[in-house]
Parts: structure tokens; C-alpha cells; sequence
């Protein structure tokens, strides 16, 4: 009979015991590095992003098309005005044959237009109004050889008529013939001449254009640089862009390399740019790179560099500083996130913290002066 009890109060104490187990936290993971620390007792602290001198160069395809192929690879070195992929040039080379033959036909009419007369039409019309004064000269001797004819029932009454009715065709084909004499003389009348410029210069645009397009499918290196990354592969459809995003080709100057710190804006008072500073390796590697200020980016933007951590502000503002490495290889890549300390000047510290206007204390994103990490300040 005592079994049972016995039997019962194991049974609670083996559930008490799991429910316990399984609602125990799990243990904290390790921390894959140790933070970086400052160099500095006093300091401003932010993530520094490195890139190239001349900033990333996303390079796009003015020209929607099929790319032809692709002329270089990661890595390489390349100059300004260097090819860098083809898009298919086919239809634009199409298209401009047929304006080349326009414009060519246009040209001609405009030459021949500026040669006259011609020597032959002007013969030609010569002779016809010299065709034409003989026969009006036949004519008149006619009449006149029948106005001399004394009996007027000698001549038939329909005779006279006939050949006054000569005499006046003839004349009037003579003045023809004279009019048709003088267009010749004049040759192309400038208003005809214009139209004829006008058309050759419709079709000089219209080849310049299409020109100007085949040398743009070639897309080309705008600056002496290094391929970062290629996205373009050969048969891939590539619409036209600024070169905004990812872009088909990445380019950049890598000597000397920049590293762009974003510093919270409750911070950016106490910016010194007279001050030391160093990027720092994350890691666990204590590696330490001087960094000389460039220039300051003169707007507060929303922080959009993130750096991974769990504590990581992201609703923030940042001041953009640029900094250059000391070193001509640092060994650091673009895109590489890195912990940067700026030190502040002595007179910034006494000054000690100052509300701003949100009333938060400016100095708590600069970190713990024992860990000195700038993940959470941004």
C-alpha cells in the first residue's frame, strides 16, 4: 500500500525536475571577438566603412540590350576609356547603314541641285528659242505674203485667219521658249537650295546619333581603376540605367583607400578634426591603421551603414566623416566595416556632457571608456 504513494511523489519531483530543466535559459553564446578598445582616454567613436578613393563607381548601360560580352573580371586593372562589356550592337548598326544611305542620297540632291545649269540644259534651251523665233519668223512671212495679194477673191476667207492664228502661236511659243531659257540661266532658286541643306543636315544628325550609340553600347571605365565585382554576363538582358544599385560593373581607385566613419549626431559636437585617429580591426586581432582626416560631409543623415550587433542603434542620425589610410596597403578591402576613434580635444572633455535637444547625454553613444566599442553608438 505504500507503494503507490511512493510511486506518486517520484512522478511529481521527475516533472518538477524537467519543467525546471527545460525552462532553464540557454547558456550565452560566446562572443566571436573581443570588442576594441580606445586608444584614447578622450575620443569620439563610430563604424568606419572603407572604400576607394574616388568612392564606389557602380557603371550602368546608357542602352537597354542583350550583353555581347563582357571584357573584364575581378581584379583587374583598367584605364580611363577602357572597354569594359559590349551590349548587342546589331540592330544599331543596322539602323545606321540605312541612315548612311539617306544621307547619302541627300547629298547628292543637293549636289545636284548646286550644279546648275548645266551646260547642255542651257544648249538645249538656246536652241529652242531659236527653234521658236524661226518659226514665228515663217509665220509672219506668211500673213505677210497674203496681205500682198491685191484680189481678195484670190485667197480663200478662211486664209487670213489661219494664218494670223499661226503667227500668234508662234509667238506665244517663243515666249515660251524664253521663259524655259531663263529658268535654266537661274539654275536651283535658293529657297529649293535651303530645303536640299536642310535635308542633308536632318540626315547628318540622324548618323551622328546612331554613331553616338554604337560607341555608347560599349560601355567603357570612366576613371583609371580596379574591377571590384562584375554582375554582366554574356546573354544577359541589361536595361538602361544611371548605374544606381549594385550597377553591372563596380569600379574603384583603391590607393589610397578612404574609410567613411558615421559618427551619432549627439556626438558630433565634440569632433575634433585636429585630433589623432585610428580604425580598428574587429575580430579579436588588435590591429590599429592611423587615419588622416579629409573632409567632413556637410549634412546629418540617417544612419544607414549597419554593423551587425545586437545593440546596434538604427533609428539614429550620423555626421559622415572621411578619413584616408596612412598606410598604402593597409590590408583592409572596401565595404569592410572597421571600429574608428577620433580624439577630442581636452577642452571638449572638461566641457563634460551636454544634454542636446532631445535631452539625451551626447557622450553615452561614444561607449564604455573600458570597452571602447563603437557598434551601439553607431
Amino acid at each position: 500500500m505504500l507503494l503507490l504513494p511512493v510511486l506518486a511523489v517520484a512522478g511529481v519531483a521527475l516533472a518538477v525536475h524537467t519543467v525546471r530543466k527545460q525552462a532553464a535559459p540557454p547558456p550565452a553564446a560566446p562572443p566571436s571577438g573581443e570588442p576594441t578598445r580606445s586608444p584614447f582616454s578622450n575620443r569620439v567613436a563610430g563604424s568606419g566603412l572603407v572604400e576607394p578613393v574616388t568612392e564606389i563607381v557602380n557603371v550602368g548601360t546608357p542602352l537597354a540590350g542583350v550583353v555581347e560580352r563582357v571584357e573584364v573580371q575581378e581584379g583587374d586593372q583598367v584605364k580611363a576609356g577602357q572597354p569594359l562589356f559590349v551590349i548587342d550592337q546589331r540592330m544599331l548598326r543596322t539602323q545606321l547603314q540605312s541612315a548612311q544611305a539617306r544621307q547619302e542620297v541627300a547629298r547628292r540632291k543637293l549636289a545636284q541641285l548646286e550644279s546648275l545649269p548645266r551646260a547642255e540644259d542651257l544648249a538645249r534651251a538656246e536652241a529652242v528659242v531659236e527653234q521658236r523665233k524661226a518659226a514665228m519668223q515663217d509665220a509672219q512671212s506668211r500673213l505677210d505674203r497674203l496681205n500682198q495679194i491685191a484680189d481678195p477673191t484670190a485667197i480663200s476667207p478662211n486664209e487670213r485667219p489661219t494664218r494670223e492664228y499661226e503667227l500668234a502661236n508662234a509667238r506665244a511659243r517663243l515666249a515660251e521658249a524664253q521663259a524655259d531659257l531663263a529658268a535654266v540661266r537661274v539654275g536651283t532658286y535658293p529657297e529649293d537650295l535651303a530645303i536640299a541643306r536642310a535635308d542633308v543636315l536632318v540626315t547628318e544628325a540622324e548618323v551622328r546619333a546612331l554613331e553616338t550609340d554604337v560607341d555608347r553600347s560599349v560601355v567603357r571605365a570612366p576613371i583609371d581603376a580596379t574591377i571590384l565585382r562584375v554582375t554582366a554576363r554574356a546573354g544577359q538582358f541589361a536595361s538602361a540605367s544611371s548605374g544606381g544599385g549594385d550597377g553591372l560593373v563596380t569600379l574603384g581607385q583603391l590607393s589610397p583607400l578612404h574609410i567613411r566613419v558615421d559618427v551619432d549626431e549627439l556626438d558630433a559636437w565634440r569632433f575634433d578634426p585636429s585630433g589623432r585617429a585610428v580604425a580598428v580591426l574587429r575580430g579579436g586581432k588588435r590591429v590599429e591603421f592611423p587615419i588622416a582626416y579629409v573632409r567632413t560631409v556637410p549634412v546629418v543623415i540617417p544612419k544607414r551603414t549597419l554593423t551587425g550587433e545586437n545593440s546596434e542603434r538604427i533609428d539614429t542620425r550620423v555626421l559622415q566623416l572621411i578619413y584616408r589610410f596612412v598606410q598604402d596597403e593597409p590590408g583592409v578591402l572596401p565595404g569592410q566595416v572597421l571600429d574608428v576613434y577620433v580624439e577630442t580635444s581636452d577642452e571638449a572633455a572638461a566641457a563634460g556632457p551636454s544634454i542636446g535637444a532631445s535631452g539625451a547625454d551626447p557622450s553615452s553613444t561614444a561607449g564604455d571608456d573600458s570597452a571602447g566599442s563603437p557598434a551601439t553608438g553607431g
